[in-house]
């Protein structure tokens, strides 16, 4: 029995929201993009928004994920995002490279 056909069976399953698929067939390297995603704390969930670069994405069917960052001053911020979390809930490509 081979398991990477039952793999991509279950990836195709779970990997069905349409605009997630669209994103990430459309995104480069240095596109200047808008994350909104749940932050869950102790007791509290709120809705967050990260505006940044993209600079990595790595492509590997569920566990694909992207590596966004933002400058603010002399502050770096790097944040990973994976792309089929349920956690994500929007993307948006801003301006493209």
């Amino acid at each position: 029995m081979k398991i990477i056909p039952i793999i991509k069976k279950i990836e195709s399953i779970y990997t069905k929201p349409k605009f997630k698929n669209k994103f990430h067939h459309k995104v480069s390297k240095g596109d200047f993009i808008s994350v909104i995603y749940f932050d869950l704390d102790k007791e509290q969930v709120r809705l967050q928004q990260f505006i940044g670069y993209c600079i990595k994405l790595q492509s590997k069917g569920i566990n694909t994920k992207m590596c966004v960052r933002n400058k603010i001053g002399r502050v770096v911020i790097e944040q990973q995002f994976f792309l089929y979390s349920r956690s994500v809930v929007d993307i948006a490509v801003l301006r493209r490279k």
